[in-house]
């Protein structure tokens, strides 16, 4: 196990009770983050190539509306990243990205219901070998779902990953952290300790066994979602 080192990038961010990373979402060559606040209005810090971001910018209101968002994947094959969101009724909604710093989203459209049967949900890209990115969810009873992308916005029937995931506070897509041309998946527990599962490829079985790989100095320290 390793232990890492808190890097500062910037003061005042509580006002913010959602923070995602969402890849290169505004049209830059690094990723960028989207944050809300809680007014609802929707923010996006564009990367600076040097761990921190450029200022803010708004880039949507009324996103009060959705208790889960989750980006960075490209969904519809266009090579652009884009954001999924699910409202309190349930319903989960694609906002294509356009790669556009000021405009990064087109319209939202609707593309499946009963969603609120997860409390975490993370596009974690191509994990399972598929043309598209991919879905991860995971149900109040701690099971995992995998959820393949079709490349046009939308997903096959869903496939049980496994159980036992209620263990971890958080689950966060990685991108290849292990750097063998697939996208990986994190579970960050309370305490901070944090397990990676490296991606197969395979649809049936897409992750490996947990590798504790760290743990904050200072306990939980990752703010994926309020």
């Amino acid at each position: 196990m390793q232990s890492f080192n808190r890097a500062f990038i910037g003061p005042g961010w509580q006002v913010y009770d959602r923070i995602e990373a969402v890849g290169n979402l505004g049209g830059s060559t690094v990723s960028d983050i989207l944050t809300r606040d809680t007014s609802g209005a929707l923010w996006l810090h564009t990367g600076n190539g040097n761990g921190g971001f450029y200022g803010r910018v708004k880039v949507g209101t009324g996103w009060q509306i959705y208790n889960r968002i989750t980006g960075g994947s490209d969904l519809t094959g266009d090579g652009r990243p884009d954001v999924l969101a699910v409202d309190k009724a349930g319903v989960l909604w694609l906002h294509p990205g356009t790669g556009n710093a000021t405009s990064p989203f087109t319209a939202r459209k609707k593309i499946g219901t009963g969603w609120g049967i997860y409390n975490d949900i993370t596009a974690v890209g191509d994990i399972a070998g598929g043309p598209a990115g991919d879905l991860l969810a995971r149900d109040t009873s701690g099971v995992l779902w995998s959820h393949l992308g079709k490349g046009d916005g939308t997903f096959a029937p869903r496939t049980r990953v496994g159980g036992g995931w209620n263990t971890y506070e958080h689950l966060i897509a990685t991108g290849d952290v292990s750097k063998d041309g697939r996208p990986d998946l994190a579970g960050i527990r309370a305490n901070g300790d944090m397990s990676l599962y490296r991606g197969t490829g395979n649809w049936k079985t897409p992750l490996l066994s947990a590798q504790r790989v760290w743990s904050y100095d200072i306990g939980f320290g990752y703010n994926h979602a309020a």
